[in-house]
């Protein structure tokens, strides 16, 4: 049912309206339940539609995972990344979602570039193609996407803050290419600012790029969203164009854009400009008739055998050299009879990257399960780990750690106040190390005021020395076997990079473990003053 948005406009007060222009949750806008406006779903990212949720946080709602923007990249075939984004807008419904926050166009323009593996090329013109075709698949669902991230965001260095200095012709011809692409031809109702600034000026709050170059040249019509936690100012980003800050709690818009209205710093005309822009994609995707819903995973072979053709495809053979005058290339699996596989993600199924590329897939086989299943138990299988590839101490995976009553993951238990002694106001799990606690994304944690402790078994396959280590959001304590092991509570540890910069600097230490035998590990965690993320 299609809604009379200016109707809507002059019926809502300055507040109503300054409510909608930022996030309610993590990933959820603000709803307006006076004028029948409901909360719309937004939802990593590029490699699957994951769902209102964090990687290891709280239920994780498994769903289709797509070979990563390299990998499509790699294919040339635009048809091809226009069926899997019809398969992800499916995948985003199923999640209850309206927004899709992808695709990724920046450009590979260096190897240090973190994030490369979400970028299709670094081709601008190949990158803005693909993401048409992956537009217009997204969108024929009804969802809306978010082209990321909004401009000259293509280096790890000093990203939040860092000045991409562009000349105008580079400008034209490269960064802004794909983005342009994605308007003129993908027609998206969505673009994604980045964390940096395009030649001085952040990229959230410049007019040149969000007004002139992306709606008066391009004519585009969607909404401008930050990245998470990407604004800085509440004037500068209203009057260069910008709808809506995510996630929650609001730090430039919601109630400090109200009240920048009722102080004359802002115009009204700039909130109800970025009003009618939010309500009319949302009102146009059919997002304002929607009622709740249970995410949902949807597992169809169709998708699967999309994923596969994609992973196919992205793979080139450079040289199939004779060998005793017979190609080397197809193997003849009843004449191997060992096979020696090297590297450290050969038992690991190391199928994505992390953060808004992760998601919960559907399935998940490693090259070595892979390799038992097809030559069976005939062909001896060797592997050698080699080198460690992590840039931090990895992860304790689900396959090594238990609850005191056997059950995979970490117990938690959330007590009321600071001390260990106060009611337990929930027990929950977590599957890996990653013991991160969010108000609303469990039942009973609240926003702060508690403390918890996280409680799991490891037992390791060899004796010797092993590296702990630890991030923080709020003052925690890792014991081994009862002793402490890492403080990170009695001192303040420095920021670190970790989770857009809201981790600690990692924290580490090396205990000694034998192999065979339990060891418990606890983290006590200080949750009593600051709110949000915790642990």
């Amino acid at each position: 049912m299609t809604r009379d948005i200016e109707a809507l406009l002059t019926l809502m007060t300055i507040e109503e309206k300054a409510s909608l222009t930022t996030g309610s949750t993590m990933w959820t806008t603000k709803s307006v339940e006076s004028h029948n406006i409901p909360s719309v779903i937004v939802t990593d990212g590029p490699a699957g539609a994951r769902g209102a949720t964090i990687p290891g946080v709280g239920k994780q709602v498994a769903t289709l995972c797509i070979p990563c923007g390299s990998a499509l990249g790699a294919t040339f075939d635009a048809p091809l990344v226009e069926k899997l984004g019809i398969a992800l807008g499916h995948q985003a419904r199923s999640k209850g979602a309206r927004v899709l926050l992808a695709p990724t166009v920046n450009l590979h323009r260096s190897p240090l570039f973190g994030r490369s593996f979400e970028c299709y090329s670094e081709d601008p013109l190949l990158s803005g193609k693909l993401a048409a075709s992956f537009i217009r698949g997204v969108q024929s669902q009804n969802v809306a996407t978010t082209v990321k991230h909004f401009v000259g965001n293509d280096a790890e260095f000093e990203r939040h803050t860092i000045n991409s200095v562009i000349d105008q012709r580079t400008l034209r011809e490269l960064y802004l290419l794909p983005f342009e692409l994605a308007v003129r031809e993908g027609g998206t109702l969505g673009i994604m600012t980045s964390y940096n600034r395009m030649n001085g000026i952040y990229c959230a709050e410049n007019h040149e790029l969000l007004q002139r170059i992306l709606r008066d040249e391009w004519g585009f019509e969607g909404f401008v969203v930050t990245d998470w936690f990407a604004v800085t100012s509440t004037k500068g980003a209203a009057r260069a164009g910008l709808d809506l800050e995510m996630p929650a709690p609001p730090r430039a818009y919601g109630k400090v854009l109200a009240e920048a209205v009722r102080e004359g710093q802002v115009d009204e005309e700039e909130l109800n400009r970025a009003v009618r822009t939010l309500l009319t994609t949302f009102d146009r995707l059919g997002a304002l008739d929607d009622a709740p819903m249970e995410a949902q995973a949807i597992d169809l072979p169709e998708h699967r055998a999309l994923a596969r053709r994609a992973a196919i495809g992205s793979m080139v053979l450079l040289r199939n050299e004779p060998v005793n005058g017979t190609t080397l290339l197809p193997l003849t699996a009843s004449a191997i009879k060992s096979i020696a596989v090297i590297g450290p993600n050969a038992e690991q199924a190391r199928i994505m990257g992390g953060g808004s590329a992760e998601v919960q897939p559907h399935h998940r086989t490693s090259i070595i399960e892979v390799l038992q299943k097809r030559l069976g138990d005939r062909v001896r299988i060797f592997h050698e780990a080699g080198g460690h590839i992590d840039k931090s101490t990895p992860i304790i995976k689900t396959r090594n750690v238990h609850t005191p009553s056997g059950e995979p993951g970490f117990d938690i238990a959330i007590r009321d106040g600071a001390s260990e002694s106060g009611a337990i106001l929930a027990r929950i799990t977590r599957p890996d190390g990653r013991i991160i606690l969010v108000p609303h994304n469990d039942p009973g944690v609240p926003s702060s005021g508690y403390n918890f402790t996280a409680t799991g078994v490891i037992t390791v396959e060899s004796t010797g020395q092993y590296i702990v280590s630890l991030v923080e959001f709020s003052p925690c304590k890792l014991f081994v076997d009862g002793e402490c092991a890492i403080d990170g509570a009695t001192t303040t540890p420095k920021r670190g990079t970790a989770f857009m910069g809201n981790g600690s600097e990692e924290l580490t230490a090396v205990i000694d473990l034998v192999a065979g035998q339990s060891h418990e590990f606890v983290l006590e965690c200080d949750a009593t003053k600051k709110q949000w993320f915790q642990g």
